[in-house]
Order: C-alpha cells, then structure tokens, then sequence
C-alpha cells in the first residue's frame, strides 16, 4: 500500500463572503483585487488540475494545505469531479491569523485519526498573530504517523529582524513533539517555513540539535537545484518536509520511496528576462488567474 502525502501553499484560498472577524477586505468583490465569484470557481479549477494530476490522477491519501480562508473553501475544493469519489476528515481550526489564513490537514477516510491538535504560536512581542500548527496522530494498518502542518511567520520587515519569529516557532514545535510523541513513532513535519534549509529554525533547531534524527528531503542531494519557490530570479525551497530517519530504513514497516516537487510547465511563467516562476493568481492587484506562487511537494510512502 502506497500513501500519497503533499503539501501545497494554495495561495490566498479565500471565499468571497465578508468575514466578521478577520480582516479579508482585499478577496472581496469590491475590494482592491476584485475577488468575485467567477475568479474564486477558476480558482477551484485550477487547484483541482494540480490535485489531479501531482500522483497520475490517483487519490492524494494525506493533503496539507496552508493559506487557506476556512473549512468552506476546503469543502467546495472537495466537490469537484476529482474529489468527488473520495472522502477525507477534515482537520482544521480558525486561526489566529489576522488575514484568517490557516492551515489545515485532509486525511484519507481509510485511516484512523487517533489524536488531532492545533499548536499555538503566540510570539513574544509580535504585534501580529500567526498561523497555529495543525497536528494530527494517525494510525495506517499497525503503523504511526505523526503528521504536523505547518505555515510560519514571514520575512516580512526583512529576513535577519524577523528570524527570532522563525526560530521561536521551531523551539515551540520541537518541545511539542519532545513532550508528547515517543521517540519510536514516525513524525513528518511539512509545511511552508518561510525558511531555507540552512538557516537557523530549520538546520540548527529542527535537524542538527534534535534526538529525534530527522531529515530533510527537500536538503538532499536530489533536490538540489529545484525549489518551491522563485525569490528574485532564485529557485528554492521554503516549502518542505522533515521526516523521521527511520522511514528511509528497509527493515522500517513503513518506509519512503520517492519524493519531489511538482513542477510541469503549465504550472509556469516565463517573464520578460527568461526566467520562470509559479504562475500565480494575483501580482499585486493585478489577477493573473494562475494556480499559486508556490509549487507543491510530495513524498510517497509505503507499507511493507
């Protein structure tokens, strides 16, 4: 048995209903980007190519999301004909986020949800709210998945003034895992970390001063040269997965077998210097109508 696991930056999944709490006045229809209908359906569309074609149109058994509205948007993404015949659990909360962006995990039906949780992540003097980690324990057959979701603050403000934010994160989700997972279960942490893998919150706090030996397939050899994301002309990974050691073991009950980033053409644009980029919805407040600015990642996993 093969699972399906990815994770994808859906770029700014809003509905076009006015929210009371959060503030989603730019994906409205008279807000600054003219969010309406008829671009959130296309929107739908789009996602559900990528969706249908990341594993050759068969089902996706493990979906992270992040930039994400609510659970509404995650139920009409469910309804189109590629989801239709399959069913998930849901594991989503409203978040602090002040856009109301969160993240969220789809877990195929035929697995068993053991534990679910939403991590907090209240910085120290932070004026802005971020993102709660979305947790899930789950049980495939006999085997453990630990499965965390992740979107954490952004370099907004620069890189360098805004690592602490990062860095802090990182501390809270590998004391999380420290206090409430064994060391014998299997972890896998994905999400958009607004980081690269050699910086600090990522090489120094999640790999290289952790007992849980974990790895980072979006460092590895394979991956080099790809990316996620393109930051200024610069290919790269923002986006990744850290999973435990022991899933690259042959004698592990479950083990990885393969894992990427989706990158086709149609997921492209070429601009006027001859470089490509994600062909993304908005640039400003100009709509594009594309997919996201990120790429998704994957890893394929199977049951001995």
């Amino acid at each position: 048995q093969e699972i399906f696991t990815m994770f994808y930056n859906v770029e700014n999944l809003f509905d076009t209903i006015d929210s009371p709490i959060n503030n989603d006045n730019e994906f409205l229809p008279h807000g600054k980007k003219q969010w309406n209908t008829k671009r959130y359906n296309q929107k739908i569309d789009q996602l559900t190519k990528v969706f249908s074609s990341i594993n050759n149109g068969n089902k996706l058994n493990l979906i992270g999301l992040s930039e994400i509205e609510n659970e509404f948007v995650i139920k009409d993404l469910l309804q189109t004909k590629f989801f239709k015949n399959y069913k998930y659990q849901i594991i989503h909360k409203e978040s602090p986020d002040q856009r109301g962006i969160d993240c969220a995990l789809l877990i195929d039906e035929n697995f068993e949800l053991l534990t679910q949780d939403f991590i907090h992540i209240q910085i120290p003097g932070a004026t802005k709210a971020t993102r709660d980690i979305v947790y899930a324990r789950i049980k495939i057959e006999n085997e453990i998945l630990n499965v965390f979701v992740n979107h954490w603050p952004s370099r907004w403000g620069g890189q360098k003034e805004t690592n602490y934010k990062r860095v802090f994160t990182a501390k809270k989700l590998k004391s999380y895992i420290d206090n409430n997972i064994d060391a014998s279960e299997n972890i896998i942490i994905m999400g958009d970390l607004n980081d690269y893998h050699s910086n600090e919150s990522i090489s120094q706090i999640l790999i290289e001063n952790n007992e849980r030996q974990l790895i980072n397939l979006m460092a590895t050899k394979k991956m080099k040269n790809k990316g996620s994301y393109n930051y200024q002309g610069n290919w790269n990974f923002i986006d990744h997965m850290i999973v435990s050691k022991r899933l690259f073991k042959k004698r592990n009950p479950i083990k990885i077998i393969d894992y990427d980033v989706f990158r086709e053409d149609w997921l492209l644009y070429t601009n006027k210097k001859g470089e490509k980029y994600p062909k993304r919805t908005y640039g400003g407040k100009n709509w594009y109508g594309g997919f996201s600015d990120h790429l998704p990642i994957f890893c394929v996993l199977k049951l001995n």
